[in-house]
């Protein structure tokens, strides 16, 4: 009989190849043919940024190449119709996504992280939603069933803002210095936006260790 497979992931809500590599496992998953449990952590790329990020700014910041911008986004386009969801990066609003990982460290204590974790990547990089304002998040949480009263509760007392440090912590400590970041059966790492084969393959074999 083989093993269950558990599956830690990090990722950051504004990552793209975290929101790419998550369609990529959820169909790893479905083709594992035993169990897979995931366990979703936190990871923060740009802890500095604001909540308010003006979008010449940030072409400026990246080299002011909007040409090279561009053609990045016309690339990842391509990546994410392969995959079958939306992506729209001229409506994007890039932010600080501290409150939005704290919101789904409060998912996670109602059973809905993994929900939240996928309406929040959609909402971002499909919508043009933005994460970095309360009211918004409150709205993204309600679409999923969680109490929009107890979740503002929860960030304005900065209830889970320890779990979100812990997480990032522990990243760190197994050496990730950026996500996604994936271990399987708290042995085997997996770093990026890796293809379907790539997940089955550590999947079978953590299953026959």
């Amino acid at each position: 009989m083989s093993k269950p497979v558990r599956v830690d992931v990090w990722s950051d809500v504004q990552c793209i190849w975290c929101y790419i590599s998550s369609a990529r496992l959820r169909t790893a998953i479905q083709q594992h043919p035993g169990p897979v449990d995931v366990t979703y952590h936190s990871f923060q790329l740009t802890p500095d940024a604001p909540l308010e990020i003006d979008r010449e700014e940030q072409i400026r910041k990246h080299g002011g190449n909007s040409a090279r911008m561009q053609q990045v986004m016309t690339q990842l386009r391509q990546l994410t119709a392969v995959e079958d969801f939306p992506y729209d990066p001229d409506r994007t609003r890039p932010t600080n996504s501290r409150m939005a990982l704290e919101l789904l460290h409060h998912a996670g204590t109602h059973g809905r992280r993994a929900e939240l974790t996928e309406r929040l990547f959609t909402a971002y990089f499909g919508e043009g939603r933005h994460i970095g304002r309360i009211d918004e998040l409150l709205a993204i949480a309600r679409e999923v069933g969680i109490d929009p009263d107890d979740a503002r509760q929860a960030l304005t007392e900065k209830r889970h803002a320890a779990g979100v440090d812990a997480d990032i912590a522990q990243a760190h400590a197994y050496g990730a210095r950026g996500v996604p970041f994936y271990i399987v059966n708290d042995t085997w790492r997996l770093s990026g936006a890796q293809p379907v084969e790539q997940f089955l393959a550590a999947f079978e074999q953590a299953a026959r260790a």
